[in-house]
């Protein structure tokens, strides 16, 4: 497409990126805050928002995420259309595809799980000391750390993973029983997941 078409389109909405791993569509009084991140030389956009705000009265209001199909259909094309028109390449990742399958399998997962170990490792996390494991969580597309001795290097490990993966926006740590001992766990994924036990403490 030739650059002067493009910059006398006149957009009805607006698509922003305000920070690492996240990428902001709004139109009208609503917000949606989509993971976006860079593989292979190309931006991957994520189908389906992690946040939706809605502007009531000269304030920003958090909404549940609602995101229906006909809106998904409506958006997801606008916004690859509208980082190609300025000539950025760019791929979907379609979470709706994975949901059909009985048993989701990233294998990606396993390189990443290898990252999250040697950066705790760097920060001076040992395991079987410091934590249990780190686990794959297939099913909203993340890792969880497991049996953290204690809050506070939770919370460290969580704001670790946090600049690693900036678009896995989702990140919750809780206190649970593992393997019969108990201990922190934390989990930091790109889809919203399931509550544990004793309740989940936002972190996002």
């Amino acid at each position: 497409m030739n650059i002067f078409t493009v910059l006398r389109r006149k957009w009805k909405y607006s698509v922003q990126s305000p920070g690492a791993g996240r990428l902001v569509y709004r139109e009208g009084n609503r917000e949606y805050t989509f993971p976006i991140y860079e593989e292979d030389g190309m931006l991957v956009l994520v189908n389906a928002p992690s946040a939706l705000r809605v502007h009531f009265f000269f304030n920003w209001y958090a909404q549940p995420c609602d995101f229906p199909p006909a809106t998904q259909a409506r958006i997801v094309p606008r916004i690859t259309e509208h980082l190609r028109a300025e000539g950025i390449e760019v791929r979907v990742f379609s979470r709706g595809e994975a949901e059909k399958q009985e048993l989701q399998f990233h294998p990606e997962l396993f390189a990443q799980r290898g990252r999250v170990s040697d950066l705790l490792s760097e920060a001076g996390y040992a395991g079987f000391g410091d934590y249990a494991a780190i686990d794959l969580v297939h099913e909203e597309y993340g890792l969880e750390v497991t049996g953290i001795r204690n809050e506070m290097d939770a919370r460290k490990m969580l704001g670790l993973l946090g600049r690693e993966f900036p678009h896995w926006h989702h990140r919750r740590i809780c206190f649970q029983q593992h393997g019969g001992e108990p201990g922190w766990t934390l989990i930091i994924c790109m889809f919203a997941s399931g509550p544990c036990v004793s309740g989940w403490h936002d972190e996002s």
